[in-house]
């Protein structure tokens, strides 16, 4: 039986890899149809399970706690090889591909002998391998990431480090693409620039399937396309400030903690915008530090460009890299003020939710009153709660009080008109009034 070709995607990080994974992630059978297997046991969209087992666990401190599931990370590492071995060994013979996205592996696997336990993981169950990798300019990158340091507790001021490829040896190209041509072979290497431009429709997502040869349809306004956002410059601001007086506590700022993970998490769901930039002199400074390695990546990759990235503008007069700005209290005030009220809004309609189940259990169970009063603790949290509204209107009905369903009906009509519920008591009022 022909093994299915393998294609590896090892990033970069701020490329669009999460928009990437979750649109793969939750696609697994449309691509199963298509041919193509997306492996669950390694992650249901970041498959960063397999470059953790392959290097020393003190190593794997970055990792999200809910990788782990709860139990330590050997023993859910343990877990993960015992069912990936068993999910390649499953693979359908309709397989052709066998793709796997883990921007995790440009970064954890750094040694020839780390890559080489890859290799020789994946080589019994595949055919031909081309690895991927999308390239973002580095001073863009930084900046990028900046927000994602932010949420694992680095809360650093916005600025640019002074440091080049020998201290900052993720942003050296050359030298990752050629360790992984070393071991994978020369051809199998086939990076691909993170530029507008430079992709597919623009697009991230759509460059990626027409690489692979997938031909998947994802529309434009699903929301898996858009992932892993940045925050407004109130919300770094004001992200700045908790862990500023979190630090301040006895326990300190723990970035992997519950409460840290919840907080930036609620920041970034309700104040989503385009990061931090740095000003164009400070963004040269720093990318011409990387220039060497960049046109080593250009000569051996992308011959046909004229540089790997497409040139900056630098206005004339460009002011030179600023001193750390510090926290603009007044903005992260008025970030604050909207994440508590959008985060008092969504604890309010979930109250109604929970109050709303509670209703239906206890309807359920017979007990008709204690089902009414949830009902109406779910309007205490959602006035207009439809399936609230709804049940408290065809209980009144139930007792003959047809001006009490009537007045439940007048705010589902002004609130929900188009809403089934609605139509639902409007015809049980009517037939009352008939009766």
């Amino acid at each position: 039986m022909p093994k299915p070709d393998l294609i590896l995607h090892i990033g970069q990080s701020k490329t669009g890899t999460s928009s990437i994974q979750r649109v793969l992630g939750a696609r697994r059978e449309a691509l199963a149809g298509l041919g193509v297997c997306y492996p669950l046991s390694p992650g249901w969209a970041n498959h960063g399970l397999l470059p953790a087992s392959l290097v020393p666990l003190e190593r794997l401190g970055h990792f999200h706690p809910n990788v782990w599931e709860g139990l330590a990370p050997a023993a859910r590492l343990a877990r993960f090889r015992a069912a990936f071995a068993a999910e390649l060994a499953a693979l359908p013979a309709s397989t052709r591909l066998l793709l796997i996205s883990a921007e995790q592996m440009s970064g954890l696997l750094d040694t020839e002998e780390s890559l080489g336990a890859l290799r020789d993981l994946l080589a019994p169950h595949v055919g031909s391998v081309r690895v991927v990798m999308y390239l973002r300019r580095q001073d863009s990158h930084f900046a990028s990431g900046y927000t994602q340091a932010l949420r694992v507790g680095h809360v650093g001021p916005p600025m640019l480090p002074p440091a080049g490829p020998e201290q900052r040896r993720d942003y050296d190209y050359h030298a990752i693409l050629d360790l992984w041509a070393r071991v994978f072979g020369e051809a199998a290497v086939q990076p691909r620039i993170f530029e507008p431009e430079s992709l597919l429709n623009r697009d991230v997502v759509d460059d990626f399937l027409a690489f692979c040869g997938i031909p998947l349809e994802v529309p434009k306004d699903d929301p898996d396309r858009q992932s892993n956002l940045s925050l407004t410059p109130g919300g770094i601001d004001l992200v700045r400030a908790m862990a500023e007086a979190l630090t301040a506590t006895p326990a300190g700022l723990n970035g992997s903690s519950p409460l840290w993970r919840r907080f930036v998490q609620a920041a970034n769901e309700h104040l989503p915008g385009r990061g931090w930039k740095p000003g164009p002199a400070e963004a040269a400074a720093f990318l011409a530090r990387f220039a060497a390695v960049n046109e080593a990546v250009r000569r051996r990759w992308f011959p046909d460009r004229p540089s790997l990235f497409a040139p900056m503008a630098v206005p004339e007069g460009a002011a030179p890299a600023a001193a750390a700005s510090p926290i603009d209290r007044a903005a992260a005030l008025t970030a604050a003020l909207t994440l508590i009220l959008r985060e008092t809004e969504a604890a309010m309609a979930r109250e109604a939710q929970l109050q709303s189940s509670i209703g239906r259990l206890r309807e359920r169970l017979g007990e008709h009153d204690g089902a009414r009063t949830a009902w109406r603790a779910a309007l205490r949290a959602d006035p207009a709660h439809p399936m609230a509204q709804q049940r408290l209107a065809e209980a009144a009905l139930a007792n003959g009080d047809r001006a009490t369903a009537e007045a439940h009906l007048a705010v589902l009509k002004a609130a929900h008109p188009a809403h089934p519920l609605t139509q639902r008591v409007a015809r049980m009022v009517a037939k009352a009034a008939h009766a």
